[in-house]
């Protein structure tokens, strides 16, 4: 038997017992107590986290009533902002942006004339003489020195030199979505890795909340075992619901261990920063999309299609550069020579020699190095318009997914939302049965565990919803995630 034989047993076990009552679902730090605000000494004197020498930067800092000075909130919008103004990919692909600019002034710089100055000094062990009549006469003094200006100007050449300034242009062009690609990825990552910790931080509190409710279960559970007014089953039941409660509160908090320091990466931010999360999540537009017209903003602003696409456009030029080699190099050039005092027979007067001229050059047989060339462009330009083909389809098949995803989302938010009222009047009213012995102990664990997994489904529905949300605007090409 179950229920209590007489009114004054009940009355007493009333007065002894704590009626087992769910925290709320964002409980405050404070009520909850967990190991990331504070820990107790040996003398009872509580120790806070920021207090100690070395900050553990895995833990978020405590709700705004107990947060020590210097902590901050950090919002969904700041952790976007944080991420894509600190991401290394960022910073890599404006390297390689500005690299790109410079190259490409480079060979624009090729098609006008060049200037070479070269200078020469020889020195002999002595004079050259020559005896003439009794005369000495010198020939070539002990050391010669002369320089040159020489002034080139391609003619043949210059198509070349078009072609491959045209290539590094549209390389730039490529560079630049690059950048806007890695922006976007840098943006969404925060995104994520906020709703992440949100998550983890809304779970912890839930678990939290279980093991509360598992020992006020259990010592109502004690006091009745003690006086004999339940068997040994049902004891152990409780027991038991308590030791799981707290292994999945551990769990939840290493997950939300995991999720900071993920955070933290993703938003370069620095250890001995502290923060704790804003508690309300923004919520999305809740307007119907449209899965063709989705597709269509993908393929025209996607960063990688544009990608892909100059790709393709990039490869073509290497067949026009590898059908230059057949062509003769052809060049007009003007040189100044200059002797700078060598003494000859003809006295030791300096001089100017000024000429020009067309020099011409066809390397026609190098074992078929130029033919295996454009071979080589034409393999690459197939290959580049089949990976431009194949980025399109995969983008289609990823707007449809985060499309069909997101519409899962809302109708799992409003089920869940359902579920969360259901969970609770159904908790509340195992309570009373089984206080009046109208269930089993082993009724009473299941509903307050299914009541922590509604919630728990709950957060995770929000978070969800908001992550299929900006999946959505990646996949159409959106530069940042917004709401």
């Amino acid at each position: 038997m179950r229920f209590f034989p007489s009114l004054l047993s009940f009355t007493l076990l009333s007065s002894l017992l704590a009626v087992a009552v769910p925290l709320p679902l964002c409980a405050q730090t404070e009520q909850s107590q967990p190991q990331s605000t504070a820990s107790e000494s040996k003398d009872n004197t509580p120790v806070t986290a920021h207090s100690a020498e070395a900050i553990d930067s895995t833990k978020l800092s405590p709700p705004p009533q107990s947060v020590v000075a210097g902590a901050h909130e950090l919002t969904l919008n700041e952790a976007i902002e944080r991420a894509m103004a600190r991401s290394y990919s960022v910073a890599q692909a404006e390297a390689t942006r500005d690299a790109q600019k410079e190259a490409s002034r480079g060979a624009i710089s090729r098609l006008g004339p060049s200037a070479t100055v070269s200078y020469n000094e020889l020195r002999f062990g002595k004079q050259q003489v020559a005896n003439f009549g009794g005369q000495n006469l010198i020939l070539r003094g002990d050391a010669t020195k002369n320089g040159s200006l020489i002034v080139t100007q391609p003619i043949t050449g210059l198509y070349g030199y078009i072609e491959n300034a045209r290539l590094n242009t549209l390389q730039e062009n490529i560079t630049e979505e690059q950048l806007r690609q890695a922006k976007a990825d840098a943006g969404f990552a925060g995104a994520q890795a906020f709703l992440n910790a949100y998550a983890t931080e809304e779970q912890v509190s839930i678990e939290e909340a279980s093991v509360a409710a598992a020992k006020s279960a259990f010592n109502d559970a004690n006091v009745m075992n003690r006086v004999g007014r339940i068997n040994q089953a049902d004891f152990l039941k409780f027991q038991l619901s308590l030791t799981q409660a707290e292994t999945r509160l551990s769990q939840a908090r290493a997950t939300r261990t995991v999720a900071i320091v993920n955070l933290r990466r993703v938003t370069q931010m620095p250890d001995q920063e502290t923060f704790y999360l804003k508690k309300e999540l923004p919520e999305p537009k809740n307007t119907e999309v449209a899965t063709e017209q989705s597709i269509a903003a993908a393929m025209k602003d996607r960063p990688d299609i544009k990608t892909a696409e100059m790709n393709a456009e990039a490869v073509g030029f290497s067949k026009k550069l590898a059908y230059t080699e057949f062509i003769p190099s052809v060049d007009v050039f003007g040189q100044l020579d200059r002797n700078f005092g060598e003494i000859t027979a003809l006295g030791n007067q300096e001089r100017n020699v000024q000429y020009w001229g067309v020099r011409a050059q066809w390397t026609f047989w190098n074992n078929g190095s130029s033919i295996f060339k454009v071979r080589e462009a034409f393999a690459k330009t197939r290959g580049a318009e089949a990976a431009y083909a194949s980025a399109k389809d995969g983008v289609r098949v990823e707007v449809i997914q985060a499309v069909e995803n997101l519409k899962a989302a809302r109708e799992t938010l409003h089920q869940a939302e359902a579920g969360i009222k259901q969970a609770a009047e159904a908790y509340r009213i195992d309570q009373i049965r089984y206080k009046n012995g109208g269930i089993t102990a082993s009724d009473r664990i299941l509903s307050e565990s299914t009541q922590s997994s509604v919630q728990g489904q709950w957060v995770a529905a929000r978070t969800n919803l908001l992550g299929w949300y900006f999946q959505l605007q990646k996949a159409m090409g959106q530069e940042k995630p917004t709401l």
